[in-house]
């Protein structure tokens, strides 16, 4: 029986199926937050915060000396740094802290794809928010102001001027931005025309697949509505670039075993590479590709990560598999769509609701929040906007604020 650490914040996917393994006996370092993941009898570890080395270190010499282990497993952006410092610190198999922190410090990752010469927006680092001016005296306004390390859009602002800056940042919803122990960073807005999404396999060094979708809708344009992708054909001469551009990132960042989710951006310019994690993607993207390609990546990172081969096989596919991310506004939800609705249509190959009356969120919400996935499969590009509409029409939340009572909009027309 395989002894392995998890690592993990909000990530409940990993943690589910890791404690479903039978083969696994699981130790876990995590946050109070989400001690409920976990089956009772799980041996567990709480730490302040994942991010925190010395307090996850010291958590992990604990499990060892009652549970040794031989593999560390990080799925959440969060832990994916302290998962690369214990196999540096412990000379365990895996991703290292250097390819970790290139895969998940925005900072670092622009540095090393830069000097690959590889197509990044030009970028620096900020000390402090006050710093913002001068970077923009440099980059141009308007300019995006983010942490280095964590995911979701909740932590990206877009600053306009100087006035601005301060405006914006004055805002209480931005006190955990403004506070939190992280380094700053500043890039040059550009003009987005369309966003993509690479999602790989790396075995041995080596690309064994890539799988690219075209987002409705920019991702950070379409935060607190509709956000989802369409999977592209194999022969698409934007898949066949964007794929290719993978291989350049995962080489130049070092990566050797792992699953990845990368992020493209068309300019007015050509293709700039947004970022690159070495977990799988969030939101509806893993059922999206479990549907088109019979490629499982939740099982294929946890077999990675502790030591299992893979043989990663796909078809040619000249159809469209689409994720919609159901919206989910601020407030307590009082009537929502139900999921044997949305199967109904003819469209849908797989739905899930994970919202439920009485439910209740505060603002703002970013792109990790949404009420549930919809995932349906489109026979020509045609097919898509169609699809989109019907659940569009089909879906409804209802939440206790008028002024953010949903009915979706579409997610744009496809080109």
């Amino acid at each position: 029986m395989a002894g392995v650490l998890l690592v993990n914040s909000n990530c409940r996917t990993g943690a589910r199926l890791l404690q479903d393994r039978p083969d696994v006996r699981l130790s876990v370092i995590t946050i109070e937050k989400y001690r409920h993941f976990y089956d009772p009898g799980t041996d567990v570890e709480l730490v302040d915060s994942v991010a925190d080395l010395t307090g996850v270190r010291l958590a992990a010499l604990r499990i060892r000396e009652r549970h040794p282990f031989d593999w560390v497993v990080a799925p959440s952006e969060w832990s994916v740094q302290a998962g690369g410092y214990l196999r540096s610190y412990l000379g365990l198999p895996g991703p290292g802290y250097e390819v970790a922190n290139a895969f998940s410090n925005k900072f670092v990752m622009k540095q090393k794809l830069a000097a690959a010469g590889l197509p990044v927006t030009a970028f620096r680092r900020l000390e402090a928010l006050g710093d913002t001016v001068e970077a923009a005296r440099h980059l141009g306004w308007p300019v995006v102001v983010k942490r280095v390390c964590g995911g979701g859009a909740g932590y990206v602002v877009v600053v306009r001027d100087a006035d601005h800056l301060r405006e914006v940042f004055a805002e209480d919803s931005r006190a955990a931005m403004r506070t939190a122990p992280f380094p700053l960073m500043a890039e040059r807005l550009v003009d987005i025309e369309a966003e993509y999404h690479c999602d790989g396999v790396v075995v041995d060094g080596q690309v064994r697949f890539a799988a690219v979708s075209r987002y409705f809708a920019p991702v950070l344009d379409s935060v607190g509505g509709v956000i989802g992708s369409y999977t592209l054909p194999d022969h698409d001469p934007e898949a066949r670039l964007i794929a290719d551009l993978h291989t350049q990132v995962v080489d130049a960042l070092g990566l050797h075993d792992g699953v990845t989710h990368l992020e493209v951006l068309k300019s007015p310019s050509g293709y700039l590479i947004g970022e690159i994690a070495c977990r799988p993607g969030g939101g509806g993207i893993t059922d999206q590709i479990r549907h088109q390609y019979g490629v499982d990546l939740w099982d294929t990172f946890l077999d990675l990560a502790t030591g299992i081969g893979v043989d990663v096989a796909r078809a040619p596919r000249d159809d469209h598999m689409i994720q919609y991310m159901l919206p989910r506004p601020a407030g307590t939800v009082t009537a929502i769509t139900s999921r044997d609705e949305l199967l109904r249509l003819d469209c849908v190959v797989d739905a899930s609701i994970t919202t439920r009356v009485g439910d209740t969120v505060r603002g703002p919400v970013d792109s990790s929040t949404y009420a549930g996935v919809v995932v349906m499969r489109a026979a020509t590009a045609g097919d898509i906007d169609r699809s989109i509409a019907a659940v569009d029409a089909a879906f409804h939340i209802d939440v206790t604020d008028p002024a953010r009572t949903t009915v979706p909009a579409g997610g744009g027309p496809t080109p």
